[in-house]
Formats: C-alpha cells, sequence, structure tokens
C-alpha cells in the first residue's frame, strides 16, 4: 500500500551498484534504415525482453570512429553488453573495448572462424558470434539456379574489408556451386559495390556492360538485388526472362517489389535469441566463447528466379 501511494518504482542505478549488472544491452547496427537490422532488432528485443533486459539501439553508419564513440558510450552508460554488426576492419577496436570488461557479441562477424580470438599474444575473452550458414545459403542459391538452366551465374557483393568474413562465406558457397556444376569460375561475374539499392544498381551497369553478360545473379543482400531489379528495368532487361535474381536475408520488401524476389531466408527472431543466449552466457562466464552452431537458411522461390 505504501509502495502504490508514494508511487515508488526502484532506483536502477543503485541497484546496479550492488548487482553490477544494469540489466540493459546494446544493439549497434550499421545503419537503422537497413531492414535486415531493424528486423533482426525485433527478434532480440523480444529474447532480452523475456530475460527481463531493457535494449538501447545505436548505428555507426559504418563508421569506426563513430563506432569507437558508440561502444564507449554504451560501456560508460554501464550497460551489460552488447550485440553488434561491426564496421569493417575494426576488430582491433573492439577487441581493445571487450579486454576493458565489455562482453560483445558479433553477428555474422567471426574473422577466426570461431577460433578464440587472440590479442597480444593471449586468449581475448568477452567476445562471442552467433553466425548464420552464409555459405550454403549461397550455394543452395546457386544451385538454384543451375537447375533452371542458368549457365552465366555472377555474384553482385559488397566491397571486401580485411576482416569481414560474411561476403567470402558468401562467395565460397557461390564457388562451391559452380565446382560442382563444372561451371566456369568467371572473374568478371563477380561485381562489387556497396551493399545497398544504388550499390546493386552498380554491379547491374557492371554486369549489362560485360562482353558476355550473365544469365543470373547471386546479390550480396535483398538491398543489393532490388538494385539489380531496377536498373535491369531501366536497360530493358528482362527479370527472369533475360536474367534471374536471387537475394539473401529475405527482408519483408521482397513480396513487394516486381518481380517478387526470390531469396535466401534467415529466421531473424531465431538468430536475435541466439545472439542474446551468447551474451547471456559471456556475462556468466567471460570465457564461454565457443560459437554455437550455424543458424540454417532456407531458399524461398519467387518470380525473379
Amino acid at each position: 500500500q505504501a509502495i502504490e501511494a508514494l508511487g515508488y518504482r526502484p532506483n536502477m542505478m543503485a541497484r546496479g551498484l550492488l548487482t553490477n549488472r544494469s540489466d540493459t544491452i546494446g544493439l549497434v547496427g550499421r545503419e537503422m534504415s537497413d531492414p535486415f537490422f531493424t528486423e533482426l532488432a525485433e527478434g532480440v528485443q523480444q529474447a532480452a525482453r523475456s530475460s527481463n533486459r531493457t535494449m538501447f539501439f545505436a548505428s555507426t553508419d559504418g563508421d569506426p570512429a563513430r563506432q569507437a564513440e558508440v561502444l564507449a558510450s554504451l560501456h560508460g552508460h554501464g550497460v551489460d553488453g552488447v550485440i553488434m554488426f561491426p564496421a569493417n576492419d575494426t576488430m582491433a577496436d573492439i577487441a581493445r573495448t571487450a579486454a576493458l570488461g565489455l562482453p560483445i557479441v558479433l553477428v555474422n562477424h567471426d574473422p577466426r572462424a570461431g577460433a578464440p580470438l587472440i590479442t597480444d599474444g593471449r586468449r581475448l575473452d568477452n567476445v562471442a558470434a552467433v553466425q548464420c550458414d552464409l555459405r550454403g545459403g549461397a550455394r543452395i542459391a546457386v544451385e538454384h539456379l543451375i537447375e533452371r538452366g542458368r549457365r552465366r551465374v555472377a555474384f553482385a557483393t559488397e566491397i571486401r574489408s580485411h576482416d569481414h568474413h560474411a561476403a567470402p562465406r558468401r562467395e565460397s558457397g557461390y564457388r562451391d556451386a559452380l565446382r560442382a556444376a563444372e561451371m566456369e569460375l568467371d572473374p568478371t561475374l563477380v561485381a562489387t559495390a556497396p551493399n545497398t539499392v544504388e550499390g546493386g544498381r552498380r554491379c547491374a551497369r557492371t554486369l549489362v556492360a560485360l562482353r558476355r553478360p550473365p544469365d543470373a545473379v547471386l546479390a550480396y543482400n535483398d538491398l543489393m538485388a532490388i538494385g539489380l531489379l531496377q536498373e535491369f528495368h531501366r536497360a530493358g532487361v528482362r527479370v527472369p526472362d533475360d536474367i534471374a535474381v536471387v537475394g539473401f536475408d529475405d527482408i519483408a520488401m521482397c513480396d513487394a517489389v516486381i518481380p517478387k524476389l526470390s531469396t535466401i531466408r534467415i529466421d531473424r527472431d531465431r538468430l536475435g535469441q541466439m545472439a542474446v543466449e551468447a551474451l547471456r552466457r559471456l556475462l556468466n562466464d567471460p570465457s564461454d566463447t565457443e560459437p554455437a552452431p550455424e543458424l540454417a537458411v532456407e531458399l524461398v522461390i519467387r518470380e525473379s528466379s
């Protein structure tokens, strides 16, 4: 009755001083405008809510300096840990932040392919990773295109960086499928650009200008695939008659574009649960950095292929 009469609310900062936990976690993406991030955020938020934790959201625009500021701010505000899509070539900064005691879970980004991270000759605690089967997803996408009779399959991918392994895993799956079908690995069929709609348009212009253009394209993500669709339409290239297109992620827009986009589906709710669980394990034991099994993906066939 006293609590009700006085309108008492617990002081979470004071409680945190006693428990050394704030029951808050940060979710850091490259761009808030990326539909994959916003759709994954809902899965992370649901999983966090079920463990009575509050979320802080932040974006870095893929800028290493901005990312360093965001991590420092979250650490300074006492979040229990961070789930993040890191900017390219920032593992050294992430390692230094983790060494200060901030648990960090990387999504689809593990530069040592599951091996313990090493800094200054010692094992680095407080860093874990959750990943999807990106290589397998790219492979089944290309296998689908080959089964549909396509013989010159291109790959529209993001510009490479030193420590970002999502693109190489997709490209490995792309190459696996071509080798299995005994098809030519033509380097001119790999086009690179930022992994945005405009990047997809740029890749489309590059591929259409080839002396021997492709008859199918696997895109790094759905945003690039949508850019491909737009530029092919502008250039008078018919999809899927002249060229088939498959994306990656299965964002909500895939069902809204014309033609509807075939893609590789990632279960964002499950991925979010995995990330929160990995963070919980780090909070209980900073050395518990063993990766969980990769999340399986599936092919969704629509009109574009």
